[in-house]
């Protein structure tokens, strides 16, 4: 299989010719040019309100229309390999890491590196992070503008929280001391004993899989890492961690005495939609300076947050895990980056693709705050996407209710407080060991919900995991690791 910098150097070149082609005088330069925007959502379909808005917008700023393709993350793996495979009209989607190699090789995307001219904002706006995306000579795409480390934290229901008598003072967990978690234990058993009713604890994630907050993944889901939050150059399986195991005896605890529902390894709805069934007393998830906020916003539940992490590291997996492309399907590639380069700027446009309509979905509450209307919340409007996260700038428009004005202004300042990791720039190409890794994302997949959940004893299910991944190939895509990371420190 060729590798990365070879198909690199073929993409380019195609590039190349394609934007040669694409500066030739057109036909009718008047005639708007249409974007094909895939985003990632969690709303669902945009309305029709939503689609005239976003049109009267981008005719009148750019004189381009935009048709808006939302994709969830149930259906990503599933339906953007194959809109790019097929040559599905798509002109900008939403890449995850995992995916780069395979989308370069297979030239389904263009690199940005040949549009310079066309991004100038864009590279402004992110200074030396714009190039974090970038194989060899091949700029995959940008990261969007939010946090760059990944703390952890545990999200519980307010008003019960407050009917137990506890507040957030009264726990203290951090990466290095995971014994805080006897606090939560206690916590949930007075839950269960207060209301039978209710799940004390569940979701799509726990603690061993939020691998972004407590290590440096090197690119993947964990397959050979730099433990310490990155502050090592040695890499080893996180599998097999002291701190991996204690997070799987934990949850085995929870999960014996019935705290966790007994579906967990098996159910996909995710944490904030059975939070707002009002059945979930409380999950682990990423936390950011706009947590409560959003949380309220996608589950109409009041919560307190709990840090259990302590900042991430600053890891080119954390800053570039998802990047905004453009498709090779692109029929104007040069249009399509001028498009991309004004959504990371325009308010107007992040607000939409966020919030939804004005006055219809969402209403300015006050300066630069943006609220649901007058007797609305989740699921009484139109739209209301919650993925702000994945859009091309959250904060060019405004912010949500319950976060200040000026939350980018602080999202600078917990970026700058996250330390890097040694291997912050190094991007990992997996084209000589992506056979293995296609059969450790089997293993994974069977195996990790079920031991960080503690369905499975750790004193079994751990080994059997390692065992598993091992015989799939995890050494050999670890020494790869090992051999491309040393190149690179030596590079430096």
């Amino acid at each position: 299989m060729k590798s990365i910098r070879t198909a690199a150097l073929a993409v380019m070149a195609a590039s190349a010719l394609a934007l040669t082609a694409c500066s030739a005088p057109a036909a009718d330069d008047s005639k708007p040019y249409e974007v094909n925007f895939g985003y990632l959502s969690i709303a669902g379909a945009p309305t029709e309100e939503l689609k005239q808005a976003m049109n009267e917008l981008t005719m009148k700023e750019l004189n381009m229309t935009v048709n808006l393709i939302p994709i969830s993350f149930a259906d990503y793996f599933s339906k953007l390999p194959l809109m790019m495979s097929s040559g599905d009209p798509l002109d900008i989607t939403y890449v995850f890491q995992q995916d780069f190699g395979t989308f370069i090789n297979s030239q389904y995307i263009v690199n940005a590196a040949d549009y310079q001219d066309e991004t100038k904002d864009i590279r402004a706006l992110l200074g030396e992070d714009a190039d974090v995306g970038t194989v060899g000579d091949f700029q995959i795409g940008f990261p969007t503008r939010k946090e760059y480390s990944s703390p952890s934290a545990l999200i519980v229901r307010k008003d019960i929280f407050d009917e137990l008598g506890y507040s957030v003072d009264d726990f203290d967990i951090t990466a290095e001391d995971p014994s805080g978690y006897d606090k939560v234990t206690e916590m949930f058993g007075k839950v269960k004993a207060a209301h039978p009713e209710m799940t004390a604890y569940d979701g799509t994630f726990s603690m061993g899989m939020q691998i972004f907050s407590y290590v440096d993944p090197l690119g993947d889901s964990g397959y050979g890492v730099l433990e310490d939050k990155g502050q090592t150059t040695e890499v080893t399986n996180w599998f097999e961690s002291d701190l991996y195991r204690e997070f799987a005896e934990i949850n085995r605890d929870w999960y014996t005495k019935g705290y966790t529902s007994q579906d967990v390894a098996t159910n996909t709805d995710e944490a904030h939609i059975k939070m707002k069934a009002g059945n979930l007393f409380s999950y682990i998830t990423f936390s950011n300076p706009t947590g409560a906020a959003s949380v309220k916003s996608l589950t109409g539940y009041d919560v307190e947050i709990i840090p259990v992490s302590g900042y991430g590291p600053k890891s080119t997996s954390t800053v570039s895990a998802a990047l905004l492309s453009v498709a090779n399907a692109a029929k104007d590639k040069s249009k399509a980056f001028q498009f991309l380069n004004w959504a990371y700027t325009s308010g107007e446009f992040n607000d939409l693709l966020n919030w939804g309509v004005e006055g219809s979905d969402w209403v300015e509450s006050e300066p630069g705050v943006a609220a649901y209307p007058e007797g609305k919340g989740p699921g009484e409007v139109g739209y209301h996407n919650g993925a702000v996260f994945i859009s091309p700038n959250q904060f060019a428009g405004h912010v949500w209710e319950g976060n200040p004005a000026n939350l980018g202004e602080i999202y600078d300042e917990a970026n700058a407080e996250a330390k890097p990791s040694k291997a912050y720039g190094f991007l990992f190409d997996p084209t000589s060991v992506s056979a293995e890794i296609a059969q450790i994302n089997a293993v994974n997949e069977q195996y990790k919900k079920q031991v960080a959940f503690g369905v499975l004893d750790p004193e079994t299910g751990i080994k059997e995991f390692n065992d598993a991944l091992y015989a799939a190939g995890l050494q050999r895509v670890m020494d790869e690791k090992q051999r491309q990371l040393d190149e690179w420190l030596d590079a430096q």
